[in-house]
Formats: structure tokens, sequence, C-alpha cells
């Protein structure tokens, strides 16, 4: 079972004197999911959720990044003279 959680943030500005606040939520994964959900931490992710009556679906997919093909190994390799 899995509870979504809400705080406020609060961030200070103009040197302290005034507070910007925003509200949070979030869902804690249960330990026995951890090992399936590291594969994915620190990774940039696409997010569609749904709510259906008392159903709610959330679907994170790995979001498509130009940063893995900008450090390619065959764009990186030199070409040969032979191959040229």
């Amino acid at each position: 079972m899995v509870r979504l959680q809400k705080r406020l943030a609060r961030k200070r500005y103009l040197k302290s004197k005034q507070v910007y606040e925003y509200e949070r939520i979030s869902l804690h994964i249960p330990k026995e999911f951890h090992e399936t959900v590291r594969l994915y931490l620190k990774k940039d992710m696409d997010l569609k959720v749904t709510a259906e009556s008392d159903t709610l679906t959330i679907v994170l997919t790995p979001a498509k990044t130009l940063r893995h093909a900008a450090n390619h190994p065959a764009e990186t390799q030199q070409k040969s003279p032979e191959q040229a």
C-alpha cells in the first residue's frame, strides 16, 4: 500500500524578507520495488496520469532525449583512410 504525500515547500528571497510557497506532492515507493526502480534513478521520465472512478494510474516512461545520441561511440571514432 502506498500513500500520496503533500507538503508545503518554502523558498526565501529578497534577502530572506519574502517567502515563496508552493505545494509538493510525492509518492513513496515501497522497499519491495526498490531494485526494480533503481535502474531509472536520475533519468528524465515522461509522466502520464489518468484517473478513472476509484483508480489512479501513473505511467512513467524514459524520456527520449538527444543526450544519448551526442556521445554515440560510432560518431566519435575517426574514419581511417581506407574507409574514406
